[in-house]
This record gives structure tokens, C-alpha cells and sequence, in this order.
């Protein structure tokens, strides 16, 4: 049994130093996070096993007969230095922040995208995906978007969600699929691919957020007023009848057709779009085919000629938001 623990240990040592590693210097994983969490408590249940073993020996150790031992007096000490390490964590006094600086998020704080914090997602069976948004302490209204993907495919597409003025000018990005939201040029695809080549539209829109260009510069002349709100709160406060656009697009690799022939980028975007009135009578919308991204990469024009598209047309088959008043009001 002993030597079973001492090599689990080992064991799930080397897949949690491995997996903190990939977590550190490599952009964010939703695998690398799982296997972190199970290797953690694999390593919480043979460290329990450990100190079972060994209670004897603990209790030897920690043990008092008059003056404290050489060995209890290296014990304090270890048990104190552990204890500033842990606060200098959570203070993030400068050696840790030294440290921190250097993994790959904080070295690429340019690229990575956030969905706002009041929007959180769940896929569910058949090839659907909600994705949802609770308002504010100040805002009346919640909203959710049901996306349903064609069930046939094998992978499904990235897509972005964000909600956006009358004007064309972003609010807040809802969703961006993990493949895209943490580098300018990640793996679409099988192949490094501009994130500005994928999702064009959303990605020029999010500059006017961010005032990062699709090419990680900052850019200050397309930048949103200061007097632009960014929180979609503010349209979601009963009583006062302001709108907005409810925007998702969505691409997938490797879909060509005769008037895409690319192999790889294939078909481009497409934008679905509705208009949301949340003091309107309907508290249901369709959003519905609207335009492409087609040659966007440069301006985020949207395209409105939808004549070519193929199988593009195919990868989404509902899209679907609800607005509801916040329960308990």
C-alpha cells in the first residue's frame, strides 16, 4: 500500500506540475484546467492515504516535552515562511506579481477576450447551446439566446455573441467560442489563422471596446466617445424604451465552395442579427440572416450580398432570445 500512495504521489506531482506549466505559459485550456483539477484531487486523496500511514509519525513530530526540538523550531519556521508565501499571493505583492508577469496571459493581455461577467453558457444535448445574461443590481431584464446547430456536424463552428447600438458601435461581447479568444492568430482549423480572418465583423466591432486593432496595436482613432456606455445594463433598465442589436457570428473552416474555393477559410462569416426592444410586448426574437464578413478583415464592413453561400448557410438552424423581467421583481 505504501509504495502504491508514494507512486501515485509522483505520479499526479508530475501531471499537476505539467498541467500548472501548460496553464502558465500556454493560452488557456479548458483540457489542461480539467486535468489540472482531477490530478489535484487524485493528489488530495493519496496525500490523505500518506498522512494515514505516517499518523504516528506526525504525531511524534508535533509532540511537546518541554522545550521545542531542533526539528519543531524548522517546522515553525517552514509552517511561517509557507504563511507569508500564501499572503504575498493573495496580496500580490511585487515578487509575485514579478512572476505572474511573465505567463503567457499576462504577456498577451492585449489578445484575450473576455465575455462580459454577467454572461454564462451551458451546452446542452442535440447540439445546442444557451447562452445567458442576468442584468444588474440597476437593470430590470434578463436575456438568453438559444443557439441550435445543425445536428449532422461534426464539429461545430466559432461563433461570437455581442449586443451592439442602433449605430453599429459594441456594448459588451456575451460569448466568444475558447478557440479564438485568446490569441490574434490562434489554431482555427488545424492552422494559425488570424482572428480577424474568422469572425471579421465581431472582431472590428471589439475594437471600438478595446481600442486593440485585430493587429494587438492600439488603436485610439476608432475608439467608441467617452460618453459611450459599455455595459448592456444600461439598456436593460425597464421603463426608459431604449433598444439594441443582438449580433451572432458564426464560421467554420474548411467549407469551400466554386465562388469560395480557399481550402481552408472556405465560406465566410455569416451575421445573424435582431432588434431587442426589452419594454416591447414580445419577449420572444428570431435573429435572422443579415449579412457576411466576406473581404471585412480590413474595415469589418458588413456585406449584404448573400448570393454564393452554400453550406454556410447550413451550420446553424435556430437562433432564438428571450427577454424576461428578473425574477423576484
Amino acid at each position: 500500500m505504501r509504495h502504491l500512495v508514494n507512486f501515485g504521489l509522483l505520479l499526479s506531482f508530475l501531471a499537476l506540475a505539467t498541467t500548472g506549466a501548460m496553464a502558465f505559459f500556454l493560452p488557456f485550456s479548458i483540457v489542461t484546467t480539467r486535468v489540472h483539477v482531477v490530478f489535484a484531487l487524485a493528489t488530495a486523496l493519496f496525500v490523505g492515504l500518506h498522512l494515514l500511514s505516517r499518523l504516528k509519525y506526525f504525531r511524534g513530530r508535533l509532540k511537546l516535552n518541554g522545550r521545542p526540538s531542533a526539528s519543531q523550531w524548522l517546522l515553525a519556521g517552514l509552517l511561517a515562511g509557507m504563511a507569508v508565501v500564501l499572503v504575498a499571493a493573495i496580496a500580490g505583492w511585487p515578487p509575485v506579481e514579478l512572476l505572474i508577469a511573465q505567463g503567457h496571459e499576462a504577456r498577451h493581455r492585449a489578445e484575450v477576450v473576455r465575455a462580459s461577467p454577467r454572461a454564462g453558457f451551458l451546452d446542452t444535448a442535440d447540439h445546442r447551446r444557451i447562452i445567458g445574461r442576468v442584468p444588474g443590481d440597476d437593470a430590470d431584464v434578463a436575456l438568453s439566446l438559444t443557439i441550435g446547430f445543425t445536428k449532422d456536424l461534426d464539429a461545430l463552428p466559432s461563433i461570437a455573441v455581442w449586443a451592439e447600438t442602433s449605430t453599429g458601435t459594441m456594448i459588451e461581447t456575451l460569448y466568444l467560442s475558447q478557440e479564438l479568444a485568446y490569441s490574434n492568430t490562434p489554431q482555427w482549423g488545424g492552422a494559425a489563422t488570424p482572428r480577424h480572418h474568422v469572425l471579421p465583423i465581431w472582431r472590428h466591432r471589439y475594437t471600438m471596446v478595446s481600442g486593440i486593432d485585430p493587429e494587438g496595436e492600439l488603436d485610439v482613432v476608432t475608439a467608441a466617445t467617452p460618453t459611450h456606455s459599455f455595459t448592456l445594463d444600461d439598456y436593460l433598465i425597464l421603463g426608459e424604451e431604449k433598444s439594441f442589436v443582438l449580433c451572432v457570428e458564426v464560421n467554420a473552416p474548411a467549407d469551400p465552395n466554386e465562388q469560395y474555393p480557399d481550402p481552408h477559410v472556405g465560406q465566410p462569416s455569416l451575421l445573424y442579427t435582431a432588434y431587442i426592444e426589452p419594454d416591447g410586448s414580445q419577449s420572444y426574437a428570431l435573429l435572422e440572416l443579415t449579412g457576411h464578413g466576406g473581404g471585412a478583415e480590413k474595415s469589418g464592413a458588413i456585406q449584404y450580398d448573400l448570393d454564393g453561400f452554400t453550406t454556410a448557410r447550413q451550420l446553424i438552424d435556430l437562433l432564438l432570445v428571450k427577454t424576461g423581467e428578473r425574477q423576484g421583481q
